[in-house]
């Protein structure tokens, strides 16, 4: 959805010989362009409603340009750049954001660019995208569209229903990316072992497009950032810095018709459902993988001396005194300490909270070299999807003194939910996050951990768990 631009280049790159250019080729208001000489006025302060009732306009039409400090005639064109002198406000694209969100609902698709003049004012400019989910009510409680060189309160029913078809179309699309296509085998499907589902996705949805998809150069881009190892520092508590270079064995690439699957193949689970990722055109991305699971009677190496299991063995699995038995199955008089059978250590498995701690934080990582290299603008948000599958009778473990005093105060948090959807799958749902947020990852994991259940999640310091993580990846090289 791209709206029409008078320029020849993007926002961020105008100077003001591109303004200039408006007034040389006079290009007039009208559907898409809207000059102000000053900001809208009220008092000591902002007209906030005009304001509003401008932007929401171009958001519920096909989008537009919104200039102030260009003067026009009477015949709405452009004839002076007068600029504004920015020195007389406090962070002014900060007031005019503050201003768009507060008196817009839903929030529109805007961005704001300041372009310096030799005079020594500037030329605030915004440009409104043709935002997916109309109607953008103003706080007024009015619904304006562009017609011609004015904004205009609609009135026809019509119209209305136009907008609500496309906003249901919008979430719809979301709905039809966020399925799972890929198939188990039958073994598979009765092993009962969870699966992640990971949808990220640019918003607005579908508006970004890689520009060179089915190219040869970005194929081979995307296999070595998904083949390379990706090196993590990490601050210890004395100061020093720990690294660990670390990846998911990736090694398989192809292209289907409107994506590329990325999957690390071997000999032993070539016929099976694996770790998959999915990179689509539009920037999404799939990404589906089985969680590290165990149980009290298969427990990891790595986990031997974990307190927290020694301590989840006494209590669930105690030890008990057996009489030995012969062959025949009688007893001869002695005894031994052996553990209690249990449905605990039978039937409730444990998920590795750390391992999909590392694996949020290499994938994100990795999707977000990918966009970078695309000239991706980070200032946009990202859709957050989640689903996890099989989850039934198990529970988020973390090797922790933290974690373990929480389940002593509070029980272990076995999920009674076989299927969890982070957030609920309907109506477009999804969670907003931005890729240069150096905490993205974490943030992304928690919502997955929580949805899992965690005791007292709010609490939890996941930056020691990731660190924990490291330490146990060099442990084990």
């Amino acid at each position: 959805m791209n709206v029409y631009t008078p320029f020849d280049k993007d926002l961020n790159n105008l100077e003001q010989s591109d303004l200039q250019e408006l007034i040389d080729r006079a290009i007039c208001e009208g559907w898409y362009i809207e000059y102000k000489s000053d900001f809208p006025k009220k008092g000591s302060g902002f007209d906030q409603d005009k304001i509003a009732k401008s932007v929401s306009a171009f958001a519920n039409t096909k989008g537009g340009w919104l200039f102030y400090g260009i003067q026009s005639d009477s015949k709405n064109a452009p004839t002076n750049l007068l600029g504004l002198d920015l020195s007389t406000f406090n962070n002014l694209a900060d007031q005019i954001s503050q201003i768009i969100v507060n008196n817009i609902n839903p929030k529109p698709v805007f961005h704001i660019k300041e372009v310096a003049l030799e005079n020594n004012c500037s030329i605030v400019v915004l440009k409104i995208e043709e935002s997916p989910t109309p109607p953008y009510i103003t706080s007024q409680g009015v619904i304006y569209q562009r017609q011609n060189s004015e904004s205009s309160p609609i009135k026809e029913r019509y119209i209305l229903e136009r907008m609500a078809e496309k906003t249901n179309e919008y979430y719809e699309s979301i709905e039809r990316f966020c399925v799972n296509e890929y198939t188990e085998t039958k073994g598979q499907s009765e092993s009962g072992r969870t699966f992640l589902e990971l949808y990220l996705f640019p918003l607005p949805f579908n508006d970004f497009h890689f520009t060179d998809f089915f190219a040869s150069d970005f194929f081979a881009k995307v296999a070595g950032i998904f083949y390379q190892n990706i090196d993590f520092v990490y601050q210890l508590e004395n100061g020093e810095e720990m690294s660990a270079s670390l990846t998911i064995p990736f090694n398989s690439i192809y292209s289907e018709h409107n994506s590329l699957i990325i999957r690390p193949l071997s000999e032993d689970t070539i016929i099976y459902k694996i770790t998959t990722a999915e990179l689509f055109r539009n920037g999404g991305l799939k990404f589906t993988i089985p969680l590290n699971e165990f149980s009290l009677n298969e427990i990891p190496d790595v986990f031997r001396h974990s307190d927290t299991l020694t301590y989840l063995l006494d209590r669930y699995n105690p030890f008990e005194l057996v009489y030995d038995t012969d062959f025949m199955g009688r007893s001869n008089g002695t005894t031994s300490r052996q553990r209690k059978k249990s449905d605990f250590a039978n039937h409730i498995k444990m998920i590795d909270g750390t391992h999909l701690l590392l694996i949020m934080s290499i994938m994100v990582t990795k999707y977000k070299t990918v966009l970078e290299q695309a000239g991706f603008d980070f200032t946009m948000d990202i859709g957050f999807r989640a689903k996890l599958t099989e989850t039934w009778r198990k529970f988020v473990f973390f090797d922790n003194v933290d974690y373990l005093e929480k389940i002593k105060k509070f029980n272990v948090p076995i999920t009674p939910k076989n299927e969890i959807e982070i957030p609920r799958f309907i109506k477009g749902n999804y969670y907003r996050y931005k890729l240069d947020d150096p905490v993205a990852s974490f943030s992304m994991a928690r919502e997955i951990l929580r949805g899992i259940g965690l005791p007292d999640s709010a609490s939890i310091n996941f930056g020691e768990l990731f660190r924990d993580g490291l330490l146990r990846f060099k442990g084990s090289d």
